[in-house]
Parts: C-alpha cells; structure tokens; sequence
C-alpha cells in the first residue's frame, strides 16, 4: 500500500459509504451542522480524498481568508498521516496539492452569476478546471431558491460536483419533512445530505439523504474531527 493510500483512505468508510459514489458531476450535496462541530473539517477531509483520487477541487470560501482556509488543509492532512501511522508525508501533500484551488468571495452579493464567471475564467485560461466546488458559508437563510436553482445549473454545465455547508441552530425546529429549516423548499434539490449533530458526550455524523440514509451513524473524533 503506497503513502497515498494508507492517509487517503475512504472517509465514509464507518458509514458503509463510498465517497466516489456521492461525487456525481452536476449533482448538489451538503454537510449540516451548528457552529463548531465540524463542517469544513467534514468537507475538507472529502476534498482531500478527491484530491489524491486525481480530481480538482475548488474550494469557494465566503467567510474565511486563503490563507486560513489553507491551514485547515494542512492541519487535516497531518491528521491523517499520523492517525494512520505515516513517516515523512510531506511529498505526498505536495503531490496532491496542484488539484486543489482556493478562491474567496464576498459573501454580500454572492450569486450563481458571480461564481460562473470566476470559474469560467479559470477554465477559459486553462488554470483550473474542477471536478468538485466547495462553497463554503453560503447564506441559505437569505437566498431563495432561484440562487440554488442557479448553483445547480453551473455545476451541471460544467460537470462539477458541489458541496455546501449548511449552519445550523440549537434553537431551530425542523421543518415539516424533518430537515433542518435552512433547506425548506430546496431540499429536494440536493442529491446527498450529511447531518453532524452531538448527543450526550458524542458527536455524529449520519447520512440523512442520499446513499445510505438513515441506515447508521459514525463517530466523529471531538479532537481531530475525523470519522472514526
């Protein structure tokens, strides 16, 4: 087993998941959570398993700096190595990297607009064409489902998966379908929904759309913020 393989094992396994099988191009999926329980770390640990995979990921951050949003790459990959026991993994980081781009918007006047013509121009110049986009801090509580609609035609046009993150309220009830009140009206467009949520001491992470909804829970690492 190579180095890459050892650190980049499926994410999802505990889950019975396959991560490829929720990666489909043209497809929307999301991780569900309040703050501080590990969204970006969740879609942070399948960007690097897309990335040692071959795929290019963007990562669209509207709240965070490149450069923070790059520590959370580095500090996760470390994780990884140590956690499955890897020496010198340095050049394998290095080696997955050129598949993965970060670009930071503003999130006031974000729209599906603004975001296609960044990333036609990078595909247009030949920079960066993704497999995968992580758009993560949208504002679902002040978007309507014209600017989704909108998302979802971009990643279909230009055969890309999308993955958001969602931010979720302790004080929230759920909509009339049981799903968190930030997807009401637009769930239907999401393909695959992971939901972390902490109960008692522990915190987990379940599929509540998509492959294996609702079949079982993984642990998710309060320390390293892993699935275990």
């Amino acid at each position: 087993m190579t180095k890459r393989e050892q650190i980049f094992k499926n994410p999802f396994g505990a889950l019975g998941i396959d991560c490829d099988e929720m990666i489909n191009d043209g497809e929307l999926g999301a991780v569900l959570a309040r703050a501080g329980l590990g969204k970006t770390s969740l879609v942070v640990q399948m960007a690097l398993h897309a990335m040692a995979h071959g795929k290019n990921v963007l990562h669209v951050s509207l709240e965070e700096p490149a450069q923070k949003v790059n520590v959370w790459y580095d500090e996760m990959f470390a994780n990884l190595a140590d956690l499955n026991g890897v020496e010198a993994p340095q050049s394998t980081y290095d080696e997955i990297l050129p598949h993965r781009m970060i670009l930071t918007m503003n999130v006031d006047g974000f729209s599906g607009a603004r975001l296609e013509a960044r990333v036609s121009e990078l595909i247009d110049q030949g920079i960066f064409n993704p497999d995968m986009m992580i758009i993560d801090g949208y504002p679902f509580e002040e978007k309507r489902r014209t600017h989704m609609e909108e998302l979802k035609i971009l990643a279909a046009t230009i055969g890309s998966f999308a993955l958001f993150t969602v931010k979720t309220h302790r004080h929230e009830a759920p909509s009339e379908n049981g799903l968190p009140i930030q997807l009401h009206h637009i769930d239907d467009i999401f393909s695959t929904l992971l939901q972390i949520t902490p109960e008692a001491d522990t915190i987990f992470v379940k599929s509540i759309k998509g492959v294996k909804a609702g079949e079982k829970a993984a642990v998710l690492d309060p320390e390293t913020l892993i699935i275990r």
